[in-house]
């Protein structure tokens, strides 16, 4: 149980970091887009915050579900 959650920490931790740091790289990028979704427009954004989003997202995702398969036993 120690372990898993110190992997869980170790995965929060990192994944916070990275958002911390796309967001200081980002603030200075002129171009910007949107995302269309079906029923609204997204404000408008650079890609590259986008893409860092993403890959942030599946870290913490890919993070947690090997955290989650961890077996118990010895």
């Amino acid at each position: 149980m120690l372990f898993r959650l110190q992997l869980l920490t170790i995965n929060i931790t990192s994944a916070i970091l990275l958002i911390f740091f796309l967001c200081l790289g980002s603030q200075n990028i002129s171009k910007k887009h949107n995302l269309n979704f079906l029923i609204n427009k997204t404000v408008a954004l650079p890609i590259g915050f986008l893409v860092g989003t993403s890959f942030t997202l599946g870290v913490i995702s890919g993070g947690l579900t090997s955290v989650l398969m961890i077996n118990d036993k010895n």
